[in-house]
C-alpha cells in the first residue's frame, strides 16, 4: 500500500461564484476587464480597481456582418480578436496589455480581405476613493497600430479621466454602479497612407482616422446573483476637422455630429463560476453618416469574452503538495483520501453608527491558525480563505474600535454572506475641575447634563489640588451649584481622548436678593439700568443678572423669555427698536454667562404694553422696563 502524508494550504478565491447568493450580497460585485484590459464593462473604464495583487486575463471576440455598409452596396464582414492582461500592483493603481488581430472583408476594398495583426495598447490607471462609494481618478493608454501602409507601425496616446459610484453606500438595496470616462485620442493612423486614394471601406478596414477624438463613456451595471447586466454608451467626437464639415462618399459634405462614432452597448456578465466571467454583449451603432478621416460605426457588433482573475501569491501556496511517501508494501490497491469539503466566508465591515464601509478590518478565524484577512479599501468587502464546513467563529478587530465575534455555520462548498457592523471605541475626556471663589477652593455639585453620559459629581474643597474625572466625549451642559454661592452653567464640548480643564469662579450670594420666582415669571425688584437711549447695560446690572442666572439654574427652567418695554416718549420706531435691542441685549449677556442659547429667546414691544399712565416720570419709569417670563420648566 502506498500511503501519503499531506499538508493542505489554503487557497482564496479572489472571486468566489455567486450562485446562490442573496439579491444583496456583496459578493455578487465581480471586477473584471475590458475588452483592452484593465478593470471595467465592455468599453467604459472603471475607477474602482478591486483588491492588490490580482492578475486577470482576458480573451474577448468580436464579430458583425452587414450588407450596405459602410456604403449602400458593399457587403462588410469583420471579426476581430483581442488578448489582455492587466495586474493590480498596488492598492491605487492597474496596468495592462492588449494585443488585438482582426480580419475584414468588404466587396468594395482591394483587396476584398484586410487584416489588422498585432496592435498593442499599455494602459496605466491610478484611482483612489474620495468620499465612500466614489472612486475617481486617471487613465493613460499608449496604443501602436501595425499593419497599415508598407510595414509601418503608427502610435497613438489617449488619457483620461476615470470615476465609479457604487449607489449601495446610499442603500444597500440598490446594487448600481456608474462609471464615467472622459479623455482624448490621438493616434497616427492617418499618416500611415495616402487618405486621399482610399474609399471608406478601405479606410474602415485599415482603422484609419485622421482627427483626435474627445470621448466620452458612460456606463450603469447591477452586480446580481449569477450575472451582472450592464448598458453603456460611447461617444468619440473629432477635432479639429476644417469647418465642422466632412465629405461623404457621395460627394455632399456632412457635419462632425452627424457622423461622431456613437454606440449602445447591452450585455451580462455571467459571474456564477470561481473567478471565471463570461461576457456577451451586443453594440449597436447610433450613428448613420459616413464621412472621409472618420471611423463609420457598424449597425451592430457581437461581443463574446472570458475573463479569468487569479492572486498568484494565493495561487502559489494553494492547494495541495505531497510532502512524504512512504512505500510500505507493492501495492495491491490504493485509497485516496477524499479532499476535505471546505467553505467561505465573504461579507463588509460596517460602521454600526454611520453605515459606511470600514477598510481595513482584521477578520480571523477563532482557535485558527490560519492568518487574518483585511476588508479591502474602499468598500470593506472580505473574503476569507476556505475553511472548514460546520460551525465556526468569526473574530474581527479594528483599532478605535471594539472587538465582534460571530458564530456561523458554514455549508459545505457554499460562501456564506455576512454583514458585520463594528461600534466605535470611545475613548473618555479626561477633565481637571476647579471650583473656586476669590482663588479660594469651594466645595460644590456639578451637574454634567446632556451628552452620552448624564452625571452629578460632587466637588470637595479638600482635594481641589488633585480633583479630576472621566467622561464619555461629547456636548454637556454643566450646572455648578454651591450653599452661599450663586449658582453658574456652562455648555462645554469634549473631544476623544482630550484633557481638558473646567474652572468655575463662584460668587457670594447677595445679603438681600433682588430677584425672585412668582409663578412664569422672575420678578425683578431693582430695574436693570441701560445707557440714556442705548442698548448698551451698565455694569451695576451684572449681580441682578447673576441672580437670574442661578433661579434659571437652581429652579430649572428650560426656556426663558426677556420682553424689553419703553415709554412713549419720541418717536414709536425708534421705541420698539430700542426695546427690541436692549431685551437682545440681556440676552446676550445671559448666553455670555453660560445659559444656553436655546434656553434664551427675547422680543421687544416698544411703549404698546405699559404697567403705568405715561404721564408723570415715575409712571414713564415704571414703562421703561425688563421682563422675564418662564416659557418652559
Amino acid at each position: 500500500m502506498v500511503g501519503f502524508r499531506t499538508d493542505e494550504q489554503p487557497y482564496e478565491a479572489h472571486s468566489p461564484a455567486t450562485l446562490g447568493n442573496g439579491w444583496r450580497d456583496v459578493g455578487n460585485l465581480r471586477h473584471a476587464s475590458t475588452a483592452t484590459g484593465g478593470v471595467g464593462l465592455l468599453r467604459v473604464s472603471g475607477a474602482e480597481l478591486g483588491r492588490k495583487g490580482v492578475l486577470r486575463f482576458s480573451v474577448t471576440g468580436e464579430f458583425f456582418s452587414s450588407p450596405d455598409f459602410p456604403v449602400l452596396g458593399a457587403s462588410n464582414t469583420r471579426t476581430a480578436g483581442t488578448f489582455a492582461i492587466g495586474y493590480v500592483p498596488l492598492d491605487f493603481l492597474d496596468v495592462s496589455l492588449s494585443y488585438t488581430a482582426s480580419t475584414n472583408t468588404n466587396s468594395r476594398s482591394s483587396p476584398t480581405l484586410i487584416q489588422a495583426l498585432g496592435d498593442l495598447t499599455l494602459g496605466a490607471r491610478a484611482t483612489k476613493q474620495w468620499l465612500p462609494g466614489l472612486w475617481a481618478g486617471g487613465d493613460v493608454r499608449v496604443m501602436t497600430f501595425s499593419g497599415v501602409g508598407e510595414g509601418k507601425v503608427a502610435f497613438g496616446f489617449s488619457p483620461r479621466a476615470v470615476a465609479t459610484y457604487d449607489a449601495r453606500t446610499l442603500d444597500p438595496r440598490l446594487p448600481l454602479r456608474a462609471h464615467a470616462n472622459l479623455g482624448l485620442q490621438v493616434d497616427g493612423t492617418g499618416s500611415m497612407v495616402d487618405t486621399g486614394r482610399l474609399n471608406a471601406s478601405e479606410q474602415y478596414a485599415l482603422g484609419i482616422n485622421r482627427y483626435s477624438r474627445l470621448t466620452v463613456g458612460l456606463g450603469l451595471e447591477a452586480p446580481l446573483p449569477v450575472a451582472t447586466p450592464f448598458v453603456e454608451y460611447n461617444l468619440a467626437s473629432p477635432l479639429g476637422v476644417p469647418g465642422g464639415r466632412l465629405v461623404a462618399p457621395d460627394g455632399t459634405t456632412v457635419s462632425v455630429g452627424r457622423v461622431a462614432p456613437q454606440t449602445l452597448g447591452l450585455g451580462a456578465r455571467v459571474t456564477a463560476l470561481q473567478n471565471l466571467t463570461f461576457t456577451a454583449a451586443a453594440e449597436f451603432g447610433l450613428t448613420r453618416q459616413v464621412g472621409y478621416g472618420v471611423q463609420p460605426v457598424p449597425p451592430f457588433n457581437l461581443v463574446l469574452g472570458a475573463s479569468f482573475n487569479v492572486d498568484p501569491s494565493l495561487q502559489a501556496t494553494g492547494g495541495t503538495r505531497v510532502v512524504e511517501r512512504v512505500v510500505r508494501e507493492p501495492a495491491v490497491s490504493q485509497t485516496v483520501a477524499a479532499a476535505p469539503q471546505t467553505s467561505q466566508v465573504s461579507g463588509v465591515v460596517l460602521d454600526a453608527k454611520t453605515r459606511q464601509p470600514i477598510p481595513g478590518v482584521f477578520v480571523a478565524l477563532v482557535d485558527s491558525t490560519l492568518p487574518p484577512v483585511a476588508s479591502a479599501p474602499g468598500d470593506g468587502r472580505f473574503l476569507t480563505y476556505a475553511l472548514p464546513s460546520g460551525p465556526v467563529k468569526l473574530s474581527v478587530r479594528k483599532e478605535g474600535y471594539l472587538p465582534l465575534e460571530r458564530e456561523l455555520v458554514l455549508k459545505a462548498g457554499e460562501t456564506a454572506s455576512v454583514e458585520l457592523e463594528l461600534v466605535a471605541e470611545v475613548k473618555p475626556a479626561t477633565l481637571a475641575l476647579a471650583v473656586t471663589s476669590k482663588r479660594k477652593p469651594v466645595s460644590a455639585t456639578l451637574a454634567f447634563l446632556g451628552g452620552p453620559e448624564s452625571r452629578r459629581v460632587a466637588f470637595s474643597a479638600a482635594d481641589a489640588a488633585s480633583h479630576s474625572l472621566q467622561l464619555p466625549a461629547g456636548r454637556y451642559v454643566v450646572e455648578v451649584t454651591a450653599p452661599g454661592f450663586l449658582a453658574q452653567t456652562r455648555s462645554v464640548q469634549f473631544t476623544d481622548g482630550s484633557s481638558q480643564e473646567l474652572a468655575f469662579e463662584l460668587e457670594p450670594e447677595p445679603k438681600q436678593w433682588q430677584v425672585k420666582r412668582a409663578n412664569d415669571k422672575l420678578e425683578l425688584l431693582q430695574a436693570l439700568r441701560f445707557a440714556e437711549g442705548k442698548a448698551v447695560l451698565l455694569p451695576d446690572s451684572y449681580p441682578l443678572l447673576s441672580q437670574v442666572v442661578d433661579l434659571v439654574v437652581r429652579t430649572d427652567i428650560k426656556r426663558l423669555r426677556i420682553e424689553g418695554h419703553t415709554d412713549n416718549q419720541g418717536d414709536k420706531t425708534a421705541n420698539l427698536n430700542l426695546s427690541k435691542e436692549r431685551a437682545r441685549a440681556v440676552a446676550d449677556y445671559l448666553i455670555k454667562a453660560g445659559l444656553d442659547p436655546s434656553r434664551v429667546e427675547s422680543e421687544g414691544f416698544g411703549d404698546s404694553r405699559p404697567v403705568a399712565p405715561n404721564l408723570t416720570p415715575k409712571g414713564r419709569a415704571l414703562n421703561r422696563r425688563v421682563d422675564f417670563f418662564i416659557l418652559e420648566r
